[in-house]
This record gives C-alpha cells, sequence and structure tokens, in this order.
C-alpha cells in the first residue's frame, strides 16, 4: 500500500506542479508558450524512463533499488523550488527564454526517474501501479484548480513539492524522516509566502503590465488574484482617467472608471466611438459579452439601454471591480444590469432570451488554457457557428457588434458570408473605423451585422453624423477591395481566400483558432519553427537514437520493432485523443478550465480502473475498442453538442462523464498491460517504454495541434484512433 501511495503522491504532484507553472508561465511570458511546460513535462518524465534504461546498461553492477527511486523523489521535491527560485531570481527576458524551456525539465526529468525505478522493479503489479499513477494524476487535476484559487500560483508549486517528499518517505524506510520534515517545510513556507513574499513571480519585461508600470513610478499594484485561469492585478496609478487599471495575466488590461452613479454625468461616454451602434437601438435590451472593468456596460447605460446583461467568465473580474464600490457607481450591483457567470459562447447558446444589441469589445484575453499539450488560442466566440447563435439571439431590429482592430475584418466579413450568404451579408454589415489624431495610436475597428437590411437612411447617418468614425464597409455605399468584389459577388470566398497573403476564410466549430492567419500553417514562422527546432526535431531525434541502440543484445529485431510501434502509438495516440475530446466537450461545459477538471479527472480515474483489470482483455482487443469508440465520439459530437448545450449544467456534466468514461476506461489497458510483456527476450525493460511514451505524447501533442489547424480536430481525433489500430496491428508481434 505504501508504494501505490508514493506513485499516487509522485503524479499528483506532477499534475499540481504542471498545470501551476502554466499559470505562471503565462503570467510571466507569452500566452502560447505556457504549452513549454506541458511539452517539459511530457518530455521529462520519458527522458527519465529513457535515463534510467541507460543506468542499467551502464551501469549493470549497480542494480536499482527502492532506496534510490525515494532518492529521486526526494531530488524531484527540492527541484520544484529550485525552478521556481530561477523563476523569481531571473524575470523573463527575450535572451532567458532556453532557461524558461530547461528549468522545469530538471524536476519532471527527476520524477519519471523516480517512477521509472517503481514500475521496473514490480512491473508484475503494473496494472495496479498504473491504477494508482492515473488516480494521482486525475486527483491533482482536480486539486490544482482548489490550490490556485485559494492560495495562488508560488504557493501551489510548493505545496506541489510537499507531495513527493512524503513519497519518498513511503518508498523508503531510510529517508521517510527526512521525506516528512522536508513535507512540513514545503507546507509552512506555501502557507507563509503571501506574507514573506519569498517566493513572488514578476511579469517579463515583454508584458504590458510591467513597461506600463515603469513608465509610470506611481503606479502600484493595489491586489492580486489568482484562480486556475488567470492572475488579475489591480494596478492604481496608472495614468488617464481610471479608477485602476485591471490586467488579465501582465497583458490584456481592462479598466475601471470613475463614477457617482448617475447616468447624466456619462455624457462623454455616451458620445463615444464605442457607443455609436447604441443608437441604432435606443431603450433597447443590451447584452454584453466580457464586461470587464465595465466600460461596455456604462456605454450602454448611459446610451438608454433598459437593461445590460453583462457575461463574465472570470469571477475575480467582477469581484475587483466591486471592490472599489461607489466609487465606480457600484455598476455590478445596479438593479439594471444583471451578472452571469459563463462562457459568451456557452450561455448565448442556452438561454432562450433574444436583446436588441450583443455587444463583445475586445473579449478574448491572452490567458493560457491548460489543455494536457499545446494550445493556440482556440476561441470559440468568433466561430461560424456562433455568429448563428449571436444572430438567432437579436430581435428582429438588433445588431451584433464586435469592437476589435481593422485586422479582424477579413475574418469577420468572411463569417458572415458564411453564414448568411453573399447578398444577405453585403446587405446586413458594417465596419467603422475610429477616427485618431495620432498615426502611433491605432484605430478601433466597429464591425455591425444587423438582423435585418439597414435602410438607406440609416447608413446616410453613419456616413454624414457619425463623425467620429470613418465609413469602410456601408451597405449601398462603398466596400474597399477586395470587399467590394467578395460582397458584390464578383468573386467566390474561395477566391477571396487564395488571393488574400493570410488565412482570411470563415472560422468554425471544429478548429476555432480564428487567430491564425498566418500561412501556411496558421500560426507565425518563428513559432512554427520553434516548436520544431526545440520540441519536435529534438524529441523525434531521441526518439531513433535510443530506437536504433535499445534492442537488447541477441534479441529478435521483429519484436523490439514492433514493441517501438506500439508504445509509440500509445503515446501519441493517447495525447490527440485527450486534446481532441477536451475541444469538443469546452463548448457543453461552458468553462475551458472546468472542463480540463472534468475531464483528466474522469479519463485518468477511468484509465486507473482500466489499468486495475487490464491482465483480463487482450492488448489487442482493447486498442481496437479504443480506435472505434474514438471514431464514433469524434464523429458523433460535433453534431450532438450543439443538442444539449440547453440542459442544467449537473446534466452536461453528466453527459460528459458519460462520454468520457467508457473511452478513459479502455484506454487505461494497453499500456501496463504491454509493460508486464517487456524486459525479458528481445524487449528493454520497462524504463526504456516508460521513456518512448513520454517522448511521443509531446510529438503527439505538437503535431495534433498542427492537423486542427488545417483539418479540424475531428480529424486530429481520428488520427488518434488509427494510432491504436496501429498498436493493435503490432501487438501480437510486440507482446509475445
Amino acid at each position: 500500500m505504501l508504494l501505490r501511495v508514493g506513485v499516487f503522491l509522485i503524479t499528483l504532484s506532477g499534475l499540481v506542479f504542471e498545470i501551476g507553472l502554466t499559470r505562471i508561465y503565462s503570467a510571466t511570458i507569452w500566452y502560447h508558450f505556457a504549452f513549454v511546460v506541458i511539452s517539459m513535462a511530457l518530455l521529462g518524465w520519458g527522458l527519465g524512463g529513457l535515463a534510467v534504461h541507460l543506468l542499467k546498461r551502464t551501469w549493470p553492477l549497480s542494480p536499482l533499488t527502492m532506496d534510490k527511486a525515494a532518492a529521486f523523489a526526494l531530488l524531484y521535491a527540492l527541484a520544484i523550488p529550485g525552478c521556481l527560485w530561477i523563476l523569481v531570481r531571473y524575470p523573463f527576458e527575450i535572451d532567458r527564454l532556453p532557461l524558461y524551456f530547461l528549468a522545469p525539465l530538471v524536476p519532471f526529468f527527476l520524477g519519471g526517474m523516480a517512477l521509472s525505478i517503481v514500475f521496473d522493479l514490480h512491473r508484475a503489479i503494473a496494472g495496479s501501479l498504473y491504477f494508482a499513477d492515473l488516480l494521482g494524476a486525475s486527483l491533482g487535476a482536480v486539486t490544482v484548480t482548489v490550490l490556485l484559487q485559494t492560495m495562488g500560483g508560488e504557493a501551489s508549486l510548493l505545496i506541489a513539492a510537499a507531495a513527493p517528499m512524503c513519497a519518498a518517505a513511503c518508498l523508503s524506510p531510510r529517508v521517510r524522516l527526512a521525506g516528512i520534515a522536508g513535507a512540513v517545510v514545503m507546507a509552512a513556507a506555501a502557507v507563509t509566502n503571501g506574507s514573506t513574499g519569498l517566493f513572488h513571480v514578476i511579469p517579463g519585461t515583454i508584458k504590458a503590465m510591467r513597461r506600463q508600470m515603469e513608465e509610470r513610478p506611481g503606479a502600484r499594484v493595489a491586489q492580486t488574484g489568482w484562480n486556475a485561469y488567470s492572475r488579475i492585478d489591480a494596478v492604481e496609478g496608472i495614468g488617464g482617467p481610471f479608477l485602476a487599471r485591471l490586467y488579465i495575466d501582465s497583458d490584456a488590461w481592462t479598466s475601471i472608471l470613475p463614477w457617482s452613479g448617475k447616468l447624466d454625468e456619462l455624457h462623454e461616454l455616451r458620445d463615444s466611438y464605442r457607443a455609436l451602434p447604441f443608437r441604432l437601438t435606443p431603450r433597447g435590451n443590451t447584452l454584453v459579452i466580457g464586461p470587464g472593468g465595465g466600460s461596455d456596460v456604462l456605454a450602454a447605460l448611459a446610451s438608454g439601454s433598459r437593461t445590460v446583461t453583462a457575461v463574465e467568465l472570470n469571477p475575480l473580474m467582477i469581484q475587483f471591480v466591486r471592490h472599489y464600490g461607489e466609487r465606480a457607481g457600484d455598476i455590478y450591483n445596479r438593479p439594471e444590469v444583471e451578472i452571469v457567470y459563463s462562457e459568451g459562447r456557452n450561455f448565448i447558446s442556452r438561454t432562450d432570451r433574444k436583446f436588441d444589441t450583443i455587444f463583445l469589445g475586445f473579449v478574448d484575453s491572452w490567458a493560457s488554457v491548460a489543455s494536457g499539450g499545446l494550445s493556440l488560442s482556440e476561441n470559440y466566440l468568433y466561430t461560424t457557428q456562433a455568429f448563428r447563435a449571436y444572430y438567432d439571439h437579436l430581435t428582429d431590429d438588433g445588431v451584433l457588434v464586435i469592437l476589435r482592430w481593422d485586422m479582424d475584418i477579413p475574418r469577420l466579413i468572411s463569417n458572415s458570408v458564411a453564414l448568411l450568404g453573399v447578398d444577405e451579408a453585403a446587405k446586413r454589415a458594417v465596419v467603422l473605423k475610429e477616427k485618431r489624431s495620432s498615426p502611433a495610436d491605432p484605430p478601433q475597428m466597429l464591425f455591425m451585422l444587423r438582423k435585418r437590411p439597414f435602410t438607406p437612411a440609416e447608413t446616410a447617418a453613419m456616413v454624414t453624423d457619425w463623425t467620429m468614425a470613418n465609413p469602410f464597409i456601408v451597405p449601398g455605399r462603398q466596400a474597399p477591395p477586395p470587399f467590394d468584389d467578395l460582397l458584390g459577388g464578383k468573386t467566390s470566398m474561395a477566391a477571396y481566400e487564395a488571393a488574400s497573403p493570410k488565412l482570411v476564410g470563415p472560422v468554425f466549430d471544429d478548429s476555432p483558432f480564428y487567430f491564425a492567419v498566418e500561412r501556411p500553417w496558421g500560426m507565425p514562422e518563428q513559432i512554427a519553427r520553434r516548436l520544431f527546432n526545440w520540441l519536435l526535431a529534438p524529441s523525434l531525434g531521441l526518439l531513433a537514437v535510443f530506437s536504433a541502440f535499445g534492442k537488447p543484445r541477441g534479441g529478435r529485431v521483429a519484436p523490439y520493432a514492433s514493441s517501438i510501434v506500439y508504445f509509440a502509438a500509445l503515446g501519441f495516440g493517447f495525447i490527440a485523443v485527450e486534446l481532441a475530446l477536451l475541444q469538443h466537450l469546452t463548448l457543453l461545459l461552458g468553462h475551458p478550465i472546468f472542463t480540463l477538471s472534468v475531464l483528466l479527472f474522469t479519463l485518468l480515474a477511468a484509465g486507473g480502473v482500466g489499468s486495475a483489470v487490464s491482465g483480463r482483455v487482450a492488448p489487442r482487443l482493447a486498442c481496437l475498442i479504443v480506435a472505434v469508440l474514438g471514431a464514433v465520439e469524434a464523429l458523433a459530437l460535433p453534431r450532438l453538442v450543439p443538442l444539449l448545450l440547453p440542459l442544467p449544467l449537473a446534466g452536461r456534466v453528466a453527459i460528459a462523464i458519460i462520454v468520457i468514461a467508457p473511452l478513459g476506461f479502455v484506454m487505461g489497458m494497453p499500456f501496463p498491460r504491454g509493460l508486464q510483456s517487456t524486459g525479458r527476450g528481445a524487449l528493454p525493460a520497462p524504463p526504456f517504454y516508460w521513456g518512448l511514451n513520454g517522448i511521443m505524447s509531446v510529438v503527439g501533442s505538437v503535431t495534433t495541434v498542427f492537423v486542427a489547424l488545417t483539418l479540424g480536430f475531428q480529424a486530429a481525433m481520428l488520427v488518434g484512433c488509427a494510432c491504436y489500430v496501429m498498436a493493435a496491428l503490432v501487438s501480437r508481434t510486440a507482446l509475445t
């Protein structure tokens, strides 16, 4: 039992450390580099297994023992605060990017060595050990959400270090006292970190919050809050007519305006550029998705909206605004303002209400979504299906308004054409650009899509009376190239897309990468190059080297080669199915981190149960069942999820568990069943395959996003299912 508890604690710590570190990385460097943590985790676990394999071959006279496993668990625990200290001591600068890649690799590498030794010494009970492994990981995925909410990012990592200290105490009596003492020290450091400030990471130089605070010496952080999907800092003294500026993950920001609560004092905001669309629906009912500091809510109230429904994903945002109380006009406590805690797309798909104005003003932030792999800003707010949901929830005279930058115009127009067709989109879509006096201050863009065609009188008023805006696309009046030919029916959507140097076509739920506009992959070339040079190429190189030299002497080639394919396919297939399943269910549950918790907990817990009974099911059969179940879900979920959105949250969670659990149960069988056949004949010992599986998880996570960007998540999930078919085909040769 102590052995299983030790494995449980190591993997629980691994998930807490992994996801907690993604939050810290998102708050200190670019949001899209948060995936580095997860990739380094997968790579570190795998390299730990390969290192144990090499130790066995290089020093055969120094046998592996549980004392050594406990020692590596202690080193893993100590490496976590060591990694955190590096991040505190060396705030991010672009030249330090390799350091931020390597720092988390060391703890995961040591943790991988500890686990590999345990699995190697106790391969006969690999199924029950894998059960403890997956159960620990599943509870870690839930625990980290609570820790981030209650203790913050840095303290969560210190708690993660306490768990492997306890694990070392379970694995070996020799280090029991040291392990328990270390766990107490780590827990005490976590509890007191808020007051001592011993571990406190600060944003990197590339972050807007740090730059703007350095430019204004009087600025100060008034309060900071963490949860599982963002860190929010309220900065006062930043300049301008603001009570405070709220920074989401130190970069995207929204402002809290001073207000007495009297509507007649909002005349400047009523006459501002962002309030122009409310002239089309006076005295209407308004929906604001992503209200942030409240500027759009104030604009709606100032313009005469009878009611404002504000849908906010992040409870911290509302909490921070309410903190300013009467100084901010108690904006989120007013009777005409309703606060709904939900993801905007999920809310609009479930409600039966209709609105005169649906307003999205710079809704997205640059916070990471800790998705279990690479996540490049998937966004379900700007897909064609989202436009359909907004359009269907407008009154007959209603208007959808999106406030963003002019770079968004091509895709917003494409979505409108995909939704309504060229003729109707040309009558209903308007694009205006803000007039700015300074060329250095980029103008904002207002996109409007009305439920009915705009009348000539309305378009004339926009051109002549809306003096704060420059008309860019106005029905029946003007549209610059290439929009004139597209909206005029002179060119097709395919030709419009082909002629553009960027990816400008409509975006759909199956590949919701609205911001992926760089050809050919959607992501900027430097990111694609870094993915290949720093993750994909090294992982494939390691795979080739260890596959070439890992075969025991004298063993037959066919079983060994088949085993390589078997475990590689499992590593790739598992992460591909997991990532695709996460995306399919995010829309259903309405909250990416809540979805992640439900998915990982259910998938890993069910997988743990499957591993415990894996000896009763042939690996070939288990792999084929995974492939069939996964393929059915890949084909069915895109059609099923929209039909289930009206259900209450409890019902949607129950359906998600029903979808995940059978798949997770069977996915937990092939890996431990395969490990039981290793370590004899032509097959190396379990640590080798542990490492192989980890490396292929990295390859799979990166490849899955490339597939999703180009072909969609449905295709990515089917690729994962194909990997399980491949594993089934070679299982008899590999595991005989």
